[in-house]
């Protein structure tokens, strides 16, 4: 199921912050309370307002900020998306298309078991102008063109004998394993800094109890760096030494690795390594590392009956949302549909 409620679930968990204006305004004008009606359906601000809401919060996570004078352009382009949410809605409804109130708070339950606590969910959803009432008709709507692609769309879905492999054969990039790295590594901990504290005195003496710990630890780090240097076998003295308790007793091993599949430290390290080779100290928010690589295994392409399942399940999707786009076009030009911003 294509859930867009996540998206939703993201924004509203870190931007429980600043209250937003009253009154709805799109640069800096009052909106009516009903902005648009389809087949004399009205929508009403508040959903447009929550959805405004929604796109300047993905914009700032983004490190964008949207400025008053684009916010209409901004919102009727939402409208758009709205409105074609209730066209999708109302054709369901006229086939008598269903979803349940248990599923509904089915989806409702896994959103809330998500944040800390009730109240908090509820915070989050007044900051984003909704209630458990929108919610739960958002919820429906997803649900319900969920079903009324299942139910018109799916079954005229078709696939050419040959699609997948031509797919295959195509996007080979695509389907190639990455080379791995098998990686061991000693590593000595270290421990933060102790967080600001009111009680100034204590708080110095924090501090120089981290300093201490972390100077003997960078002293260690650096008497194991020497061993391994002399020639002592890393896996010994991985048991003896390192502080990793899950790959210590299996001489360090960490497993095969692709950058992407471990720190940022380790990744950068591990990939300038010949087979062999061992590291210098490596710094990261765990401690401090001493890396030994293995093996280097090869990048391989996937075989086609591998992969065959996968791309069955892209080019099936891929279809789906042409079909289904071609499909609300085609209902869009027999809605009657009013704009009133």
């Amino acid at each position: 199921m294509k859930y867009k409620l996540l998206v939703l679930l993201l924004l509203l968990i870190p931007c429980i912050v600043a209250a937003e204006s009253e009154t709805f305004q799109l640069n800096r004008k009052p909106v009516p309370s009903i902005v648009a009606k389809v087949n004399g359906v009205a929508l009403n601000s508040t959903q447009l307002e929550s959805e405004l809401i929604a796109f300047r919060m993905r914009a700032e996570l983004q490190g964008k900020k949207i400025k008053p004078s684009e916010e209409l352009l901004i919102a009727r382009e939402l409208l758009k998306a709205e409105i074609m949410k209730e066209i999708i809605t109302q054709k369901a409804k006229s086939l008598d298309i269903k979803i349940t109130p248990e599923q509904i708070d089915l989806q409702i339950q896994s959103i809330e078991d998500k944040f800390p606590s009730h109240t908090a969910f509820i915070t989050a959803l007044a900051f984003q102008r909704m209630n458990i009432k929108a919610l739960k008709e958002k919820i429906e709507s997803t649900l319900l063109e969920d079903e009324l692609i299942r139910h018109e769309i799916a079954s005229k879905v078709k696939l050419t004998d040959d699609a997948a492999e031509n797919y295959y054969n195509s996007n080979k990039a695509q389907f190639m394993k990455p080379a791995l790295y098998r990686i061991r590594h000693i590593l000595i901990t270290t421990v933060p800094s102790p967080p600001k504290s009111a009680d100034e005195a204590s708080h110095k003496k924090a501090l120089r109890m981290t300093r201490m710990i972390n100077d003997e630890a960078k002293v260690k780090a650096e008497e194991v760096l020497q061993k391994v240097k002399a020639g002592g076998n890393f896996e010994q003295l991985a048991k003896e030494f390192s502080e990793d308790e899950a790959s210590k007793q299996k001489g360090g091993m960490l497993g095969d690795l692709h950058p992407g599949s471990t720190i940022p430290e380790i990744a950068e390290t591990m990939v300038k390594l010949n087979e062999g080779d061992t590291s210098g100290i490596i710094d990261s928010s765990f401690g401090h590392h001493i890396l030994k690589l293995d093996e280097i295994i090869p990048s391989v392409l996937i075989p086609f009956k591998d992969a065959q399942s996968d791309i069955l399940n892209i080019l099936m999707k891929r279809e789906t949302k042409k079909l289904f786009k071609e499909y609300v076009i085609d209902l869009e030009k027999t809605a009657k549909i009013e704009i009133f911003i």
